[in-house]
Parts: structure tokens; sequence; C-alpha cells
């Protein structure tokens, strides 16, 4: 008789609490544990951390303990309910494929803290390595930055917290969004600087800009229905574009010149599959393109463009 992995991990779990009865499961033990059941369960490890099944594991630990992510004493052992609290949290991780970030409402993005829940995208932008140069190549008059489709706000808050003259607007379509973002300017202490607009694109907008930057949906039709179901479970209406991911890029290269103050930059992203079908469409609009770069300051193997740079005047 053949025996389904749900209840094979039903098993396990019954097994780690016997040892947990006895006094003999320490966290190391139990987070292997948990990474070994997310490997078999075929998990995808949504961009968390390092990208590995074990710290998943091992985070997911730490947040049901309500321990510092960076704690020490692996060898710790666990009480009969810490242990089924975690084993819990592991279920809902595995069960559900829900990604960390709505499981625990906190994610990293460029070293900063952001609230997250169901209603964002978990902060993963390619764009963060290089915000310093985008900064740095803007030709400021009024220090007025847009932050197009924003979700978390985590883009436009992490530029505010890297240069204390700009103030920034942070549009969403998404009136849970934005009320996710609100959240996260008032934890960053940004009220007087960051404010939300709820608008459809530029439906909204009235201001001029030196800056927008961008990361829109941009997944086609066709690779949504193909991703993980972690990425499911995420807002369907910040991910997937049309037919070919371009649905929210053609109206912003076609309406941003008015938002722009003359030397103003149009900054987005739109992923690697996206910047080739870009590249065809608009030949006649001179765009600069960026790879993906590191943390650690290199350029990716991939060798692939996904995030370009357009002057006001070109557009």
């Amino acid at each position: 008789m053949l025996i389904s992995l749900e209840a094979k991990r039903q098993l396990a779990y019954q097994a780690l609490m016997q040892r947990s009865l006895i006094g003999k499961l320490s966290l190391a033990y139990l987070a292997q544990s948990g990474a070994k059941l997310m490997q078999k369960a075929k998990l995808h490890a949504h961009f968390f951390g390092d990208g590995s099944l074990y710290q998943t594991s091992l985070h997911l630990a730490f947040f049901g303990l309500s321990l510092p992510y960076d704690y020490q004493d692996l060898e710790k052992i666990l009480l009969p309910w810490q242990t089924l609290k975690i084993l819990y949290i592991f279920e809902r991780r595995i069960a559900k494929r829900i990604p960390v970030e709505y499981i625990t409402h906190q994610a990293t993005y460029l070293s900063h803290d952001f609230y997250i829940n169901q209603h964002v995208l978990v902060p993963r932008s390619i764009m963060s390595t290089r915000f310093q140069d985008f900064l740095t190549l803007c030709t400021w008059k009024n220090y007025r930055v847009l932050d197009l489709c924003t979700g978390s706000g985590c883009i436009g808050i992490s530029l505010a917290l890297l240069h204390p003259n700009l103030i920034i607007d942070l549009v969403d379509i998404s009136a849970e969004a934005l009320a996710v973002a609100n959240i996260n300017i008032q934890k960053h202490g940004l009220t007087h600087r960051v404010k939300t607009i709820q608008s459809n694109l530029f439906q909204n907008v009235a201001s001029k800009y030196d800056l927008i930057i961008t990361n829109p949906p941009y997944v086609s039709t066709k690779d949504y229905q193909n991703t993980p179901l972690e990425f499911k479970n995420e807002p369907q209406i910040a991910l997937e574009a049309g037919k070919d991911g371009l649905k929210l890029i053609h109206p912003i290269l076609s309406q941003a010149k008015p938002y722009l103050n003359p030397e103003g930059l149009l900054i987005a992203e739109v992923g690697y599959a996206s910047a080739k079908l870009i590249k065809k469409h608009y030949k006649n609009i001179p765009l600069t393109w960026f790879k993906y770069r590191r943390p650690n300051g290199k350029e990716s193997w991939l060798g692939m463009d996904g995030t370009f740079l357009c002057h006001a005047k070109d557009l």
C-alpha cells in the first residue's frame, strides 16, 4: 500500500513529537528535519534568504519561538509545546505553500525591515543593488520621486532612507497594498517625506518628478500559470500582465513624460523575458539596460538585462 507524502509527513511529525516528549529534540535537529520535509514536498524557496530550505526552516523555528533571527544556541532542547508550535508553522509553509514573509509578516529589503502581508508582493526587486547609482545619475531639481506600482513601498522607502532630501509619492491601484505601504512609512518615520496615492498608473498623479521608478507587473499569462504555488499566493494583480507581460509597460512608457521634469529619468524593472520584447517594440527609444547585480557588486553570470533607464526627453 502506497503512503501519500502528506501521510508520511504526519508520521514524521509524530516521531519528532515523541523525541520532544523525552527531552531529546534540539532546535538544530528540528530545523534540519523541517528542511528535509520541505525538500520532499518540493517547495520553492521563493527567494528567501540564501535560497536554502534549511534557512527557511530555521527562520520559521526562530519565529515560532520568538527568538532573534541571529540566535546561536542551536542545541537548545525544545519543550513539547514549542515543538508543536513550530511543526504547525512548518505545515502552513508546506501544505499551503505560503511564503515565509506572509507567515512572519516581516521582510528584509536592502537591509531594512518591512511589514508584509498577502496584499503585496514579497520584496525582491533586483534593482536594489543599483539604487545608489540611480540616485547619482539623477539631475535633481525638485527632489521628487514617484514609486509607481509600489506595493509594500519598499522601493520608495528605501530610496528615502538613502537620500534625506527626497520627497516620495508611493502609487498603487490597490487600497490594500497602500495600507501596507502606510504601515511601512510610519515604521520608518517618514510621514513627513513619503505619502501614498491610490491611482491606476498616472490617473490621480498631479506632480512632476525628477525620477519615476517602477517595478510593475511583467509576467506573461502563460508564465504566471506555470509558476510555483508560492507565487500564486501573492496578489495576481502584482505579477500577471497580459499575454506578453507588457500590459502595464506600454502605458507607462507612453504616459510618463508629462510627469517628468525635463531632465528627469524613468527607471523600470521588467524582467528578462519582457526586456527582449521591449527592445523589439521600442527600437526608437534609447533605453539604457542594466543586468542584475549581485549584492557583492558583481554582474550576474546570467548576463541578461532586466532593468532599463530612459531620459524624459527621449520618451
